[in-house]
């Protein structure tokens, strides 16, 4: 008797703990799915833009945002790339007044979790800066580049990818409040930290070369600014400039 007991209560011990693997099997799943699903709306809004459907793209960026932030929560940090990301699009879309809500809000939930000089706060804050000067809140701009560079410099390294945007960045805030001479030299620091990653006939030296042609038109540099024009448009049409 007291060994049928003894084997029913083993069998019901079994059971239990094969229910709880299976749930424990079936919430792992779920939550890749919704990776997957995540992943998959990023990538669709992404390349409809690439495509020139930008509705489409913020339709699916949208629904990527809601969909995150019920299953991840409001203030859940890994919303951060994201809405840097929306905010971006909105930027290239010629929307930066949609844009800055969203940096906003990325910015406090960064300081929240991770404290202002934290690299991925800092890194917000750059973007924060673009969208700030094509604003026409240059002073906001400067004060947001200076205060990122420094920290970003210090996670990735003065030679980084972060370092020379975010220079780009506080290169056109000068430019804006027509502090020329600071600009130029801003622009040519980026330059040539994008020049030591990429290489010298990298399409990724395009923008600064664009930047400095302009600044060197404005300040009157006109030979200059036919250099760097011409190198742009060298690169651009697949020439070596300096082969």
């Amino acid at each position: 008797m007291n060994s049928s007991i003894n084997d029913q209560a083993f069998r019901a011990k079994q059971r239990r703990k094969r229910i709880l693997i299976l749930e424990i099997v079936t919430v792992v799943i779920l939550l890749a799915a919704a990776e997957v699903y995540f992943d998959f709306l990023d990538r669709f809004a992404i390349l409809a833009h690439q495509l020139g459907h930008d509705r489409a793209a913020e339709t699916l960026y949208r629904q990527g945002l809601f969909v995150q932030e019920r299953v991840r929560g409001k203030d859940n940090p890994q919303l951060i790339g994201l809405l840097d990301g929306i905010a971006y699009f909105y930027y290239e879309s010629d929307r930066s007044e949609k844009a800055l809500p969203l940096l906003d809000r990325s910015q406090a939930i960064c300081d929240a979790k991770f404290g202002h000089k934290d690299p991925i706060c800092a890194w917000t804050a750059s973007y924060k800066s673009l969208i700030d000067d094509d604003l026409g809140n240059f002073v906001e701009a400067e004060r947001l580049a200076r205060e990122s560079l420094p920290i970003l410099e210090t996670a990735y390294g003065k030679q980084s990818y972060a370092a020379a945007m975010t220079l780009n960045r506080l290169g056109l805030a000068l430019e804006g409040q027509n502090r020329l001479p600071e600009a130029e030299s801003t622009f040519l620091q980026g330059l040539a930290i994008r020049e030591a990653l990429y290489g010298p006939n990298s399409a990724s030296l395009l923008a600064a070369l664009n930047n400095l042609t302009r600044v060197y038109t404005e300040e009157g540099k006109d030979r200059e600014a036919a250099s760097t024009r011409r190198r742009a448009a060298d690169i651009s049409a697949g020439r070596n400039p300096r082969s």
